[in-house]
């Protein structure tokens, strides 16, 4: 079942239609996730603030457990950036995978910045991300990453058929679980 996305009527950064559907799959995140995601996003936006803020890029690496993925670090990639794109080479990928790895992990999720309000994955993000996988993440934050503060804040994509999904909001909010880093029960 497909559900119509609030972006559905508009047409930028793409000439081809953006398939819409449902987020297959559990995941568990926690808020220190986001925060640190935030920060190198807004890192990258920094280093090109002379040109008007620059997209920037990170991996949320995690493991698969018991029928959910739990996100558990953020790795920061080499990335070529500017205010229209951003862009980790092969290599860069392979040092991500690699560090992910050495800690028993895998990455499972690519986060990148728009520059502007639409996080929906433009031609270029459907093309140049290496090696999708069935049921790997693509999330998209507008405004360089400024206000990400939730998994709402933004465009979360999946591949699902060998194709990205933009995935509905109600599916992104039944399917993710913030996991809060303490939980303090003293009375």
């Amino acid at each position: 079942m497909t559900r119509k996305s609030k972006f559905a009527d508009f047409g930028v950064y793409r000439t081809r239609p953006l398939p819409t559907g449902d987020l297959r799959g559990r995941f568990l995140i926690t808020k220190r996730l986001i925060r640190d995601t935030r920060r190198a996003l807004v890192s990258f936006a920094i280093a090109g603030l002379y040109d008007g803020g620059h997209e920037g890029m990170t991996f949320w690496a995690g493991r698969e457990v018991e029928g959910a993925a739990v996100l558990l670090q953020v790795i920061v990639p080499n990335a070529d950036h500017s205010s229209g794109r951003v862009l980790a080479s092969r290599d860069a990928v392979g040092r991500a995978a690699r560090e992910a790895r050495s800690s028993g992990l895998g990455i499972l999720c690519q986060v990148h910045s728009h520059p502007g309000w639409d996080g929906r994955h433009s031609d270029g993000d459907d093309a140049l991300i290496l090696l999708p996988f069935e049921g790997m993440l693509s999330i998209v934050v507008p405004y360089f990453g400024a206000m990400f503060d939730s998994i709402s804040r933004c465009c979360v994509h999946q591949f699902q058929a060998r194709q990205w999904v933009l995935c509905s909001s109600e599916s992104v909010e039944r399917n993710f679980t913030i996991i809060p880093p303490v939980v303090d029960l003293r009375g």
